[in-house]
This record gives C-alpha cells, sequence and structure tokens, in this order.
C-alpha cells in the first residue's frame, strides 16, 4: 500500500528543519511493507531535504495564504485565518505533480510521532479519520452545538484518508469559502467538527484516545488523564496545543518542540 505522508509549511513560523524531522520521524515509525512518500505544500523549499517532494500552493485567491498573510489576519472575524491554506492537502491527489494515489495521512508541524504509525494508517480504511480532542471537556461540545467559535472537538493535527475520500471538503471550500471562512470564525477545526462531524455530515472517524495526546492539555478527559508536559510511551503521536485562552496554569499552551527538555520525546525529535 502507498502511504503519502503530507504537511504544509508557510512564512518564517517553522524553519525547513521542522519539515525535515517530520519527514525523518514518518519514515521512521512507517514499516517497511508500505510505499513511503512525503509532501510538502510551501512557497519557499530553500532547506528542505531532496527526498521533500514540494508541492507549491496552487494560487486561489482567499485561500492560497499571499492573499492574506500580513493583511488584515482579522477578515470575516477569523483570528486564525492561517490554517484555511491546509484545506490544499484535500485535494493533494490532483496537486501533486505524480497525482498519487493509496492512503493520505497529514501532519501539522507541530507534532511529535514517538511509535509505529499502522494503526493509524489502517484504522477504518472506509472512511476518513482525524484526531479527536479527548482531552476537552466533552460536555459544552454536546450541549452546545451551534456556538461555532467556542471550541471543537476534533483536532486537525493528523488526519488520515483514501484517495479522494475528502474531495468533498474541498469542493466545499471552493464553492462557499466565504460563508465558512465568515461562520466558523475560530479555524478549521471548527469547520470540520461542525460541518463534517457527527452533528453534520458525519465524514469523520476519529482516533481512540490511547494513540495520541496533548503536550500541553493531557490525552482523556473521560479517563482523568489530563496531566501536562508528561511523555506517554504507549501513544503513538504528540501534539503541542497553544491554547486560545489562558489557563489558571500558565505551563498549559506554553511549550514547543524547540523548548524540550524530556529525554524521550527529544530522543524521537532527534532521531537519536
Amino acid at each position: 500500500m502507498r502511504v503519502n505522508v503530507v504537511c504544509a509549511k508557510w512564512g518564517t513560523k517553522y524553519g525547513p528543519h521542522f519539515v525535515n524531522k517530520l519527514k525523518e520521524m514518518a519514515k521512521r515509525n512507517i514499516p517497511s511493507q508500505f510505499d513511503f512518500h512525503f509532501y510538502c505544500y510551501t512557497e519557499d523549499a530553500v532547506g528542505l531535504d531532496e527526498d521533500v517532494n514540494v508541492i507549491e500552493f496552487p494560487d486561489i485567491p482567499d485561500i492560497h495564504p499571499k492573499y492574506w498573510f500580513g493583511r488584515d489576519n482579522f477578515k470575516y472575524g477569523m483570528a486564525r485565518c492561517w490554517d484555511r491554506a491546509k484545506t490544499f492537502v484535500f485535494n493533494t491527489h490532483n496537486f501533486a505533480n505524480d497525482k498519487p494515489s493509496g492512503r493520505f495521512i497529514f501532519f501539522d508541524l507541530d507534532v511529535i510521532i514517538q511509535g509505529d504509525l499502522t494503526p493509524m494508517i489502517t484504522h477504518n480504511m472506509e472512511r476518513p479519520t482525524k484526531m479527536q480532542s479527548h482531552w476537552q471537556d466533552p460536555r459544552p461540545m454536546n450541549t452546545r452545538r451551534f456556538k461555532l467559535s467556542h471550541g471543537a472537538y476534533t483536532n486537525g493535527s493528523c488526519k488520515v484518508w483514501s484517495d479522494d475520500q475528502c474531495e468533498c471538503i474541498w469542493d466545499d471550500v471552493i464553492a462557499n469559502q466565504e460563508k465558512i471562512w465568515f461562520t466558523y470564525t475560530d479555524g478549521t477545526d471548527n469547520y470540520h467538527s461542525w460541518k463534517w462531524g457527527r452533528y453534520g455530515e458525519n465524514l469523520w472517524d476519529h482516533f481512540p484516545s490511547w494513540m495520541a495526546y496533548s503536550w500541553n492539555r493531557g490525552r482523556s478527559w473521560d479517563e482523568d488523564d489530563l496531566n501536562v508536559a508528561k511523555y506517554r510511551e504507549n501513544c503513538i503521536v504528540c501534539v503541542f496545543n497553544i491554547d486560545l485562552l489562558p489557563f489558571e496554569d500558565a505551563s498549559r499552551g506554553s511549550t514547543k518542540q524547540d523548548d524540550l527538555s524530556h529525554p524521550e520525546l527529544l530522543r524521537h525529535w532527534r532521531g537519536e
């Protein structure tokens, strides 16, 4: 089976070493039985390893970062409009020069892969799958269904799909982007949660809570596993949430990979 790992890099927030390290972490944790390929959407390929397949962001108004980056980033009231460009990944089978097929797995650049990715790659081949924010209190998500700007029960740091399973998302963004950017004012996680999640089209399945955790938020609200800055060796992926609103504990949301000191996470990050 072909496995296409996809990421996106724009601007200077994340340097090329984040892309290269993500590629190496993915390569180490995808067994040789899979046909591994790695893609990066970017406007600047300087510093990327030679085996990174570069895709230039397609020049589509109000989705390509150049149309809003450095301008009024609060157009339509959207404080996190930077992540709209990540919708390109759902059309990678068309945008990439080699028109790949098979399984696609998207990662944000602020993740650490610490285990075999096979369970994620093979999880529910019939539906697209993404991370659920198991570390969040689920009660507001279940009761304030139409408070679209007050949180998402999914997390966009990792998504898996096959071939054109997510083409419907791309089609919807192209057809309705003005409405989408105005309605889902807190970013595309909200869009995926409410439009394509269990309260909408019910497109997404979700990874179980043991597969991923947040360094800044914990692992599971239901299982009372919310300790922050705690390494969980049996999980596959560690994500780094930067919270929009401050917590009483100032350490929540403050740490990224370059600030790490935990030896096990550093081992995965550095490939030691």
